[in-house]
């Protein structure tokens, strides 16, 4: 990929001077739901950049107004039943996971409104997270019907248990100063000053000497997608009895009002 303007069907990437990378998720939802041809854009996105000598690091961010990602898009997820669509979903999940921990550049996620689900997950897989005062962060899946190996193994692994434990069995909404003090955020910044200052912590990333941060971010970091890949499995069989059970379908059939 070269410096200057990409598009996929649902997001736009823009390399901009300071070897910064934006990502915006801004041809969806204003919700910025993330289904399977989606994810996989993303996750092929992510590879193009780490191989972009030019870029020193990826800010990912849901675009003006919008949410940095409401999870997974139920409109696809709703009519699962239970069978190998399940495996190839978290065959999707896992891949872009591992692609955004996994990448040789650090990523930045800058927030605003929603984070939730698998848009909460793909913040935790980010190195710094700058939240806006109107951001918002829930592992809904319990409340949904689903079950929750990867969000409860990147929280636990994030910020520790108790958080996880709490998000997991309460299913609340994280407001911007709670989710700063639990440091599910690293820094929370005004709505209009979000993106600018997840640009300054990308421009500051992106100066370092690239050998070091790269060759650091795949020892801190190797762990982390070890331990996503090995979730991929059991991830496919408590979803399949999840869907199997139909409880989750007609749950999110509601949300989208579709029942």
């Amino acid at each position: 990929m070269s410096a200057g303007n990409t598009a996929t069907a649902s997001m736009e990437c823009e390399v901009l001077s300071g070897g910064v990378a934006l990502v915006e998720f801004s041809q969806a939802h204003k919700q910025n739901p993330f289904s399977r041809a989606r994810m996989r854009e993303l996750a092929q996105l992510m590879f193009d950049l780490d191989g972009n000598d030019e870029v020193g690091c990826v800010v990912l961010y849901g675009g003006p107004g919008r949410s940095f990602g409401a999870g997974g898009d139920f409109h696809e997820v709703s009519e699962f039943s239970g069978g190998d669509e399940v495996d190839a979903w978290i065959d999707d999940i896992t891949d872009l996971y591992s692609a955004i921990a996994g990448i040789s550049k650090p990523v930045v996620a800058a927030i605003d409104g929603y984070a939730i689900g698998v848009g909460l997950q793909i913040a935790l897989c980010c190195d710094v997270r700058i939240g806006s005062r109107a951001s918002k962060l829930v592992m809904p899946e319990f409340r949904v019907g689903i079950a929750c190996n990867f969000g409860g193994y990147m929280l636990e692994t994030v910020v520790g248990r108790s958080v996880m434990q709490e998000m997991l069995y309460t299913c609340a909404e994280w407001p911007a100063d709670r989710a700063l003090a639990d440091r599910l955020l690293h820094e929370v910044a005004p709505g209009e000053a979000l993106l600018e200052r997840a640009l300054e912590h990308g421009r500051r990333i992106a100066a370092y000497t690239a050998a070091a941060v790269r060759s650091t971010r795949s020892r801190v970091n190797g762990p982390f997608v070890q331990g996503l890949r090995r979730i991929r499995e059991e991830g496919k069989r408590s979803h399949r009895t999840a869907f199997s059970a139909g409880e989750a379908q007609q749950r999110m059939r509601r949300v989208i009002g579709k029942d």
